[in-house]
C-alpha cells in the first residue's frame, strides 16, 4: 500500500485562506439554516488512477477530469441534461442544425492571460478530427464539414470551422444535426492555439503541455509530481467567479487497494471512478466509517471484450458467437458481481435496445461446434485489461476458464494507459477488456462501431455507419429509436464484441466536503469523457 508521505501532507496544509475574501469568523460560524460550517482551509483531495497523469485528453478517458477543472469545451452538459455555457456564451442554430454560430465570451482568457479566440476553436476542432494526432475520439468531430479531407491527409484544418471575427465561430456540418451541441460539441474541449500553432499534429499527444496545462477553467494547473499528485490552484479571475476551494489535489494511486486505504483513513475526500474500487460486498463497511458515504452509480457503459477483426479468428462471426455461448455470464455475476446486469449490446439506454436480441444462453456444446465448423486456429490469444481491481481480475479469470473449457486459450495481460495507446495506434491489440462510457446518448457508440474508428478494431458495417448518421438527424427519441434498435440487432447478431454486463460503480465520498457527493448522486450515471464537474466553483470543505 502506498500512502501519501507525511511531508507531503504537511505541505498540503499550508494554505489557510479560502475564496471570496471571506473572514475566518464567517468560516467558523454556523448559518441560520443549518448549512455546514466552512473550514478555514479550503483544500480538496480527489483520487485518480495512475493512468491519469501527464496524459493527453486526446487519448485517455481519465485525463478528462482536467477538462472539467482546467480546460473546457465551449458548452458543457450538466448532470440534469441541460447545457451550461462556458467559453461559448451563446449560440445560434441555422439551417435546422447544419450550421452553428458560436459566440465566444469576451472575458474568456487562458490562464497565461491570452484571450480565447476563434483560432483556438478552429485548431482544437481540427485536432480532434486529425488521425495524425492519433486521438481515440476523432469521431466526435466526424460530422463537421471537411472531416474526410483531414482524415485523408489533404489538410490539417477543417473547412467547416471558420472565423467570422475573433470572438465568433461558424461551424458547418455535413448534414443537419439538431442535437449537435448536446451530443458532440460537449466532447470537443478547446486547447490553446498559441501553444500548439507550430506543433506538428503527430507531436501533439507527446507535447509537454499535458504535464503543465494552460486552460480557461476554474482551476490552474500548478504542479505535477509523477506517481504522487497533480495540484490545481484556484483561478481568481475565473469568469464564473473564483471557486471557494483554494487548492485541489488529484492524488495518484497505483491501484484500488492503496486508494481505499487512503479513503478509509481520511487522507482523501473522493475515490476515483475510472475503475471498480469499492466492491458491492464492501459497501456496508465503508458506509459505516464516520464521515464516509458510498453512492452507487450506474456506469452507463457496457463492459465488453473488444476483438481485433483483422485477426484470423476474430474476423469470423461464428467464432465470435462461440465466445459468447461459452460464457455463463449470469452465474459469473451472481457469484462475483451482484447488482450488475447482463449486456447483449452496447447501449445503456432502454429505448435503444431491439426487443428480440439473441440472449446467448450458456451452451458450451454449441460453442465447440461453432469453433470447429469455422476452423478455429487453436492459437493462444492475449486478453489485455486496463482496470486492475480484484473484481475485474476475478471476472476475467472466470472468462478465461470458461473459454479454456471449449478449447480457446487466453492469456491475461495488464496494460497501463501508455501501453494501451501504443498497441491501439499500432493496431496490435488482440483482445481488450474495456467499456465505452455513453450514458449521455446512444450516438456516442459510433466511436467504437463505425468504420475506421480506432476503437472499432477494424469492424466495418456500412449499414451501421448509415444508421448512426440517421439517428443524429432527429431530436425526438421516438424518431431516433428505430435506427439505434436496428444497430442493436446487428451488433448483437454479429457479436462485434463479447458483450458482458452493464457495470455499477460504488463511489466513496467524505461528508467533509459539500459538492462532489451531491453532484454524483443527482447525476446518477457516470458521464465519461465529459467536462462535467458542474459548478465545482461552489464546492467547499466543511469543519
Amino acid at each position: 500500500m502506498r500512502k501519501i508521505a507525511a511531508v507531503f501532507l504537511i505541505l498540503l496544509m499550508v494554505v489557510s485562506v479560502y475564496a471570496g475574501g471571506q473572514s475566518e469568523a464567517n468560516a467558523s460560524s454556523a448559518t441560520a439554516d443549518g448549512t455546514p460550517k466552512m473550514a478555514k482551509e479550503q483544500i480538496y483531495y480527489e483520487a485518480v488512477t495512475k493512468a491519469s497523469q501527464g496524459e493527453s485528453s486526446f487519448i485517455t478517458t481519465t485525463a478528462h477530469r482536467l477538462d472539467s477543472t482546467v480546460n473546457q469545451p465551449g458548452v458543457a452538459i450538466s448532470w440534469n441534461g441541460e447545457l451550461k455555457p462556458l467559453l461559448v456564451e451563446s449560440y445560434e442554430m441555422q439551417e435546422d442544425g447544419k450550421v452553428w454560430i458560436l459566440h465566444i465570451r469576451e472575458d474568456a482568457k487562458w490562464h497565461d492571460g491570452v484571450d480565447v479566440t476563434a483560432d483556438d476553436f478552429i485548431w482544437s476542432y481540427s485536432a480532434w478530427a486529425n488521425p495524425r494526432v492519433a486521438t481515440r475520439w476523432n469521431g466526435k468531430a466526424a460530422s463537421i464539414a471537411g472531416y474526410d479531407a483531414v482524415q485523408s491527409g489533404d489538410t490539417d484544418i477543417l473547412s467547416g470551422v471558420t472565423k467570422i471575427d475573433d470572438k465568433t465561430v461558424r461551424v458547418e456540418l455535413t448534414s443537419a444535426i439538431p442535437l449537435w451541441m448536446r451530443i458532440e460539441q460537449v466532447y470537443l474541449v478547446i486547447f490553446p492555439y498559441h501553444i500548439f500553432k507550430d506543433v506538428a499534429p503527430e507531436d501533439v499527444v507527446a507535447h509537454d503541455f499535458w504535464k503543465a496545462r494552460i486552460g480557461t477553467g476554474p482551476f490552474k494547473y500548478t504542479e505535477y509530481v509523477p506517481d504522487q499528485y497533480i495540484r490545481l490552484d484556484r483561478n481568481e479571475d475565473y469568469y464564473d467567479g473564483a471557486p471557494i476551494i483554494e487548492t485541489m489535489y488529484y492524488v495518484i494511486y497505483e491501484n484500488a487497494a492503496a486508494m481505499l486505504n487512503a479513503y478509509a483513513s481520511g487522507e482523501i475526500h473522493t475515490t476515483f471512478y475510472e475503475s471498480t474500487s469499492i466492491v458491492p460486498d464492501d459497501r456496508a463497511y465503508y458506509q459505516s466509517i464516520p464521515d464516509h458515504v458510498v453512492v452507487t452509480m450506474d456506469k452507463g457503459s457496457a463492459s465488453t471484450i473488444m476483438l481485433n477483426h483483422n485477426d484470423e479468428d476474430w474476423s469470423k462471426k461464428e467464432i465470435r458467437q462461440a465466445l459468447m455461448y461459452a460464457l455463463d455470464v449470469d452465474t459469473m455475476l451472481a457469484n462475483l458481481y451482484p447488482g450488475a446486469k447482463r449486456a447483449l449490446d452496447i447501449f445503456p439506454q432502454e429505448w435503444a435496445h431491439a426487443e428480440d436480441l439473441n440472449p446467448y444462453e450458456y451452451n458450451p456444446d454449441l460453442a465447440k461446434q461453432l469453433l470447429d465448423e469455422a476452423g478455429y486456429s487453436g492459437k493462444t490469444h492475449t486478453l489485455y485489461y486496463t482496470m486492475n481491481d480484484q473484481t475485474t481480475i476475478n471476472l476475467l479469470q472466470a472468462c478465461q476458464q470458461y473459454w479454456a473449457a471449449v478449447g480457446v486459450n487466453v492469456n491475461l495481460q495488464y496494460l497501463d494507459a501508455a501501453g494501451t495507446t501504443a498497441l491501439n495506434t499500432s493496431d496490435r491489440i488482440d483482445m481488450l477488456h474495456n467499456g465505452t462510457g455513453m450514458s449521455l446518448d446512444p450516438s456516442l457508440a459510433e466511436t467504437g462501431l463505425k468504420s475506421g474508428e480506432m476503437l472499432a478494431y477494424n469492424y466495418s458495417n456500412p449499414r451501421v455507419d448509415e444508421l448512426f448518421e440517421l439517428g443524429k438527424q432527429y431530436s425526438d427519441i421516438e424518431d431516433r429509436a428505430v435506427y439505434y434498435q436496428e444497430i442493436s440487432k446487428i451488433i448483437n447478431e454479429d457479436a462485434v464484441r463479447v458483450w458482458l454486463w452493464f457495470d455499477i460503480r460504488d463511489l466513496g465520498f467524505s461528508t467533509k466536503v459539500v459538492g462532489p457527493r451531491e453532484h454524483f448522486e443527482e447525476q446518477g450515471s457516470i458521464l465519461f469523457n465529459l467536462g462535467v464537474y458542474n459548478e465545482i466553483e461552489k464546492w467547499y470543505v466543511v469543519e
